[in-house]
């Protein structure tokens, strides 16, 4: 499910066997915590084999396309980036309101997914949770349109239009971050990494270019048409959005769930308040594990800034909102650009480097935004660019994906919650960019805003150990790690 059905790339388990991964990704750990252990040093070909029916991937195939594809264009008409930020704006909503609202979505897609994975840990249906919480959360977006316009009737209808916002898109994420991990599960059951690689390029590969399609014809003439003026213009596209949901929800309605895999050993999990006091020692027992969580929570640091892009470049350049649908325009060229090369640089090279080079553009962003970005606004869409293949997207497939070809198809579930649950702490990043924001204007020490200055800084130091992170060697197929 897309925050969720952001994608993965093509694994690079055939350069490496599960065994030799597992020796160096984890050492042995104290039998108290054996059942958290994370890889397979079993039968390699054993975790790549997918569904063995034909006729069900390749309906499964069809039916997450669907979803993952009308997911995206959903995005794409209120986009996170680039036009919701405009929209609280234009509702009256302060920059320390917009950074704490990103901060609670945050908080809602992830905070209750470490509970999840316990509660669906080896459970043989995951189709039925999913689809409930889908069409629970997805259902009230229909109602969006209809606060937005009336919000100009009255300051308080604008006020209530402003909390309507805040309240349905968290529920809408909340959804979103319950139906994660079982949406992950049978993604992972359903195909072998190959094709999970391909079905993810593909569906990103549509959307980016759908989403500049979106942005550019449609989102874009909106925002600029003379006869359809704030709020009427963004409750069309919040009901157009709102359609796009419910299509892709008949995707997920759609899914013929796989049966869960052969395990020939399972083990009764603790109770869940032993469960998450041995997180610690997992964390202990897999330094590799520990440190991939690190650079994400360090990389993730962009995210202080990315609501405020948009808001800056319009404020600076004394930009109209249609500006707004080209910087989302960009932003989608962005993943139709870097998706691809994320994949090919993880097949090519290995998913480490891919994460290098994630980060890597992750730092750029922010520098570009202080350098060159400030000579006009068709520049400052470069940070976009950026913005959209990597921190938007990047981040979430490169480091999962990483994470996905070293776990043991017991333990999936649990170090996808794992990996969301360590990054929480992430999820005040957009408030403290809030705070540096004030009166719509940005704190700027000798001209250049602090904001994207910390950003940079942060992010240059989870480059950095991202470097660290051991990757096979991609001639003799093995390489010995110390972590």
């Amino acid at each position: 499910m897309p925050q969720s059905s952001q994608p993965e790339i093509a694994p690079l388990a055939e350069r490496q066997p599960a065994s030799a991964i597992a020796s160096n990704f984890m050492p042995d750990l104290d039998p108290s915590v054996n059942e958290l252990s994370a890889l397979d040093a079993a039968d390699p070909s054993a975790e790549h084999h997918g569904d063995p029916d034909p006729l069900r991937v390749r309906w499964n195939l069809s039916a997450l396309m669907l979803d993952v594809t009308f997911f995206s264009i959903g995005m794409a008409f209120m986009d996170a980036s680039a036009i919701l930020p405009l929209l609280l704006d234009r509702l009256g909503a302060s920059g320390v309101l917009i950074g704490a609202f990103a901060a609670i979505r945050f908080l809602a897609f992830s905070l209750f997914q470490i509970l999840i994975a316990y509660a669906t840990h080896n459970r043989p249906r995951q189709k039925p949770l999913l689809s409930w919480i889908a069409a629970t959360t997805r259902l009230p977006l229909l109602a969006l349109p209809w606060f937005l316009w009336r919000a100009a009737e009255s300051p308080t209808a604008r006020f209530t239009a402003l909390w309507a916002t805040i309240v349905i898109l968290t529920i809408w994420a909340l959804g979103d971050g319950l139906g994660y991990v079982p949406w992950m599960e049978i993604v992972a059951r359903a195909f072998t990494d190959k094709i999970r690689g391909r079905f993810f390029a593909a569906t990103q590969l549509a959307s980016g270019v759908i989403g500049i399609a979106v942005a550019a014809l449609v989102v874009r003439g909106v925002l600029a048409a003379s006869g359809l003026p704030f709020p009427y213009n963004y409750a069309l596209l919040a009901g157009v959005s709102a359609l796009m949901f419910q299509i892709s929800l008949i995707g997920v309605l759609m899914i013929r769930e796989p049966p869960p895999p052969a395990i020939s050993e399972t083990q009764p999990l603790p109770p869940l308040g032993g469960y998450l006091r041995r997180l610690p020692s997992v964390l202990r027992g897999n330094p590799i594990f520990a440190r991939l969580a690190l650079v994400q929570l360090l990389v993730g640091f962009g995210a202080a800034a990315a609501p405020f892009y948009v808001l800056y470049a319009t404020a600076r350049f004394r930009l109209g909102d249609e500006w707004g649908a080209y910087y989302q325009v960009m932003q989608a060229l962005g993943v139709v650009i870097l998706m691809p090369a994320w994949a090919l640089i993880s097949e090519r090279r290995s998913p480490a480097a891919s994460v290098r080079c994630v980060a890597l553009t992750c730092l750029v962003t922010p520098l570009l935004a202080l350098t060159i970005g400030g000579v006009s606004p068709w520049l400052f869409g470069l940070v976009f660019l950026l913005m959209g293949g990597s921190l938007n997207w990047g981040l979430w497939i490169t480091f999962n994906h990483y994470l996905l070809t070293h776990v043991r198809k017991q333990e999936r579930s649990l170090f996808i919650a794992l990996l969301s649950l360590l990054f929480m702490p992430s999820a005040i990043y957009p408030y403290v960019g809030g705070l540096l924001v004030q009166h719509k204007t940005m704190v700027s020490v000798g001209g250049m805003p602090v904001l994207f200055v910390a950003s940079a800084a942060v992010i240059a130091i989870g480059a950095v150990l991202a470097w660290r992170l051991p990757a096979p060697d991609t001639e003799s197929g093995s390489r010995t790690v110390s972590a």
